[in-house]
């Protein structure tokens, strides 16, 4: 391939990221609530799917690019559940609160996971990926009134659910 390939290809990859880096950044972002993490995932992600499609034809589509950076969220949430929490170092404060962010995540995710498809497909377009109620409702093929209603209900729901933890708890 000449200079002009290596160019274009530059070109081709260059829009590829502008066209998706705010989109993934901010679904990573929603994920861990921690911007420094956040970068360090969405630019891994991109490299590792770079790598992946060297020498195929095009570059990976967006949902790729985003399950790539889900699965690196998980292994992260992995290496920190391997070590338990006890571990931790109660006269550091930050270690003691980023230990607390890591369950209370795992906490949610299970949650999260407890409710209807739709339920948990509106919380994560409107909250985690900050979607207009318009474009979460253009995305899911509803008005924007049964958006507002699903949402409302989905939030309701997640309460019920951590109360009856807090209820089996005392």
């Amino acid at each position: 391939m000449g200079a002009d390939g290596n160019r274009s290809m530059e070109d081709e990859t260059e829009t590829w990221y502008n066209q998706s880096v705010t989109r993934l950044y901010r679904f990573v972002y929603g994920q861990l609530q921690n911007r420094a993490e956040a970068e360090d995932i969405t630019q891994e992600a991109y490299v590792r799917c770079l790598k992946m499609y060297k020498g195929r034809n095009g570059l990976p589509p967006y949902a790729y690019l985003r399950q790539t950076a889900q699965n690196l969220i998980y292994d992260r949430y992995r290496r920190l559940s391997a070590h338990p929490i006890s571990n931790v170092d109660e006269n550091r404060p930050d270690e003691r609160m980023e230990a607390d962010e890591v369950v209370n995540k795992l906490f949610l995710r299970d949650l999260l996971n407890k409710l209807p498809l739709e339920a948990r497909k509106v919380l994560d377009l409107r909250i985690v990926q900050g979607y207009s109620r318009r474009e979460t409702a253009e995305r899911m093929g509803k008005s924007e009134d049964a958006i507002r209603g699903l949402q409302y209900r989905a939030l309701q729901m997640l309460r019920g659910f951590m109360q009856q933890v807090e209820v089996k708890e005392d």
